[in-house]
């Protein structure tokens, strides 16, 4: 749902220290794009794209420029039908958009974090689900974290008003608590991540070993380079001792 939000909310399991041989990606061919980034067929330094492609992403605060198709390339599913149930506050078709937008937004975090575009998520997501400390570390040294789809795109997906039970958790967490709504979300597990320092060494996490339900908190926005967008500013999970509202757990 969002940018590394399983991970940062959910980390339940050990972590084990592997070196592996990296291995280079090859990306999907795409339909012809168009506009000012239309020749940036890879992840490109800024420094190297048209004057017009770099002035675009220029306030994006990023180092590298990403293909237009680049959600195409990372194959970015559609999401789950959702739950509806804010009791027609939100209409179907608008719960539908909001929910494939999460999914745009957690594709765009998989391209930020596996560039170690750290600045650049600021436009994505809030501070407080941007991912773990180990996580940031690792991208603030110019490493990568490398998620898997089962970390960023759930299998079910129900929205729900936040109301004041929502409000007053997430007060308790000393998250922001302004957003009018909710996704309840499942993610399968389980479901590793792997961490990529600067000198290749590699360590996979283990985030949660079974399905586990997941609060993302936040607000649907269109961003006109980046599409449409769910930005999570807050989060939680059926878990956690500073008790989440019951109807979020299915209690």
């Amino acid at each position: 749902m969002a940018v590394a939000l399983a991970s940062t909310l959910v980390a339940c399991g050990s972590s084990s220290a592997t070196t592996h041989t990296p291995r280079s990606h090859t990306p999907a061919p795409s339909a012809s794009p168009t506009g000012p980034c239309a020749s940036v067929r890879t992840t490109t330094p800024i420094t190297d794209v048209p004057p017009a492609c770099a002035a675009l992403w220029a306030p994006y605060q990023v180092t590298k420029v990403p293909p237009p198709d680049i959600l195409e390339q990372e194959h970015v599913p559609p999401a789950p039908p959702v739950k509806n149930m804010t009791n027609g506050a939100v209409s179907d078709a608008d719960a539908q958009r909001w929910a494939n937008a999460s999914n745009r937004d957690s594709g765009w975090g998989k391209w930020a974090e596996a560039n170690a575009q750290v600045a650049f998520l600021r436009h994505i997501v809030g501070p407080a689900v941007s991912g773990t400390a180990q996580e940031r570390q690792v991208l603030a040294e110019g490493g990568q974290v490398l998620q898997p789809d089962c970390n960023l795109y759930p299998t079910s997906n129900a929205l729900y008003p936040e109301g004041i039970e929502g409000s007053a958790y997430f007060a308790r967490k000393s998250l922001p608590s302004r957003d009018p709504y909710v996704f309840v979300v499942v993610y399968n597990g389980p479901c590793s991540e792997t961490l990529v320092f600067p000198d290749g060494r590699q360590i996979s996490i283990l985030d949660f070993s079974q399905p586990t339900t997941v609060f993302v908190a936040g607000y649907f926005v269109h961003d006109s380079v980046l599409g449409d967008l769910w930005f999570t500013e807050a989060g939680g999970n059926c878990q956690d001792s500073a008790a989440p509202p019951p109807q979020w757990c299915g209690r």
